[in-house]
């Protein structure tokens, strides 16, 4: 069996992108539209590409940040 091992959390995530973890929340949620400059942020932070952060459905986002924070 191969368990899962937390790599990072959605609160780091935001926090070295340089936004608060609520206004993170809403763009994962859809409540907020992500920002060009935050999507370009959120990308060096975590490799997802900006266009990922700018134009998918929040549940797909959701998914591949999903995947980023858990590895095997």
């Amino acid at each position: 069996m191969i368990s899962s091992k937390k790599q990072t959390t959605k609160k780091k995530i935001a926090a070295e992108a340089g936004i608060s973890p609520d206004f993170f929340s809403h763009i994962l949620w859809g409540r907020r539209r992500c920002p060009v400059a935050v999507a370009i942020r959120l990308e060096n932070v975590t490799g997802i590409d900006r266009d990922i952060w700018i134009s998918k459905h929040p549940k797909e986002i959701r998914n591949i940040v999903e995947e980023y924070i858990y590895t095997e």
